[in-house]
């Protein structure tokens, strides 16, 4: 037993990736989107769960800016803010993959211009009563401003977003309550709305049925899920941990 952990450790063996059906479904979602489409992204965590969001977090991202879609970020876990603003500055306001990058097999991405290519809109106290009020008003919700005071009707593309129905996707960064499962309870059926998750692997079992229905449109399953979904989107990075040197993963 000691042999089969030590071991692999020092010597990778380069094993291939093989994304699940659930992992497929959830990028094949993105996938379908248009450039100009606008996609919330809820980033529903804390620090200790990024270990197994963040993969999927920038490969997913990386994903929606080469799309060319505009984003809308929110947040409804009061230790989420500094974290989002800061993998915001990394992710969104710079190329994760720009030409050039090794091991890197799409299209390249660019810097978003905040308040033009994306928005924050930042954190709301109130749990699933945050949920039922951005369905039936967004911009009331958030006192028809992002989160550094720009008002949203000097966003043209945000003029037509009213509540959570006239977003093309959601995109789910769920650690727990609140996030992916209250957004499927309250809001999913009621507004009719397209959305994937990435959730930890403690808390599959209770997003799987979900995806099982049709309410989620694809779940991606805690780190083994997020490299999978970097594979796929053609950058394996920190959920694949590719040492120096080696073969980079692949799907298969």
């Amino acid at each position: 037993m000691a042999f089969a952990i030590v071991i692999p450790l020092y010597i990778p063996l380069g094993l291939p990736i093989k994304p699940r059906p659930m992992t497929k479904a959830a990028f094949n979602a993105v996938e379908e989107l248009n450039a100009g489409d606008v996609v919330l992204v809820s980033m529903d965590l804390d620090p200790a769960s990024t270990a197994e969001l963040e993969p999927y977090y920038r490969a997913v991202i990386l994903q929606l800016k080469r799309k060319g879609v505009k984003l809308a970020f929110t947040t409804l876990w009061y230790q989420a803010p500094p974290l989002v603003e800061r993998w915001l500055r990394d992710t969104v306001d710079v190329p994760i993959a720009p030409a050039g990058t090794p091991g890197y097999t799409g299209p390249p991405d660019r810097a978003y211009v905040r308040n033009q290519d994306y928005v924050y809109l930042g954190f709301r106290e109130g749990k699933q009563n945050i949920i039922l009020g951005m369905g039936a008003d967004l911009p009331h919700v958030f006192g028809g401003k992002t989160d550094d005071g720009t008002p949203l009707e000097d966003i043209p593309w945000m003029k037509n977003i009213h509540g959570l129905s006239d977003f093309k996707l959601m995109v789910l960064v769920s650690a727990g309550a609140p996030g992916a499962k209250e957004y499927v309870q309250f809001a999913q059926n009621r507004y009719n709305l397209r959305m994937v998750a990435v959730t930890t692997a403690v808390s599959v079992t209770d997003l799987a049925p979900y995806y099982q229905s049709g309410q989620l449109l694809g779940v991606v399953a805690g780190l083994a899920g997020s490299a999978e979904y970097e594979v796929m989107v053609g950058r394996p990075s920190i959920g694949v941990e590719v040492p120096t040197g080696s073969t980079p993963a692949t799907a298969s």
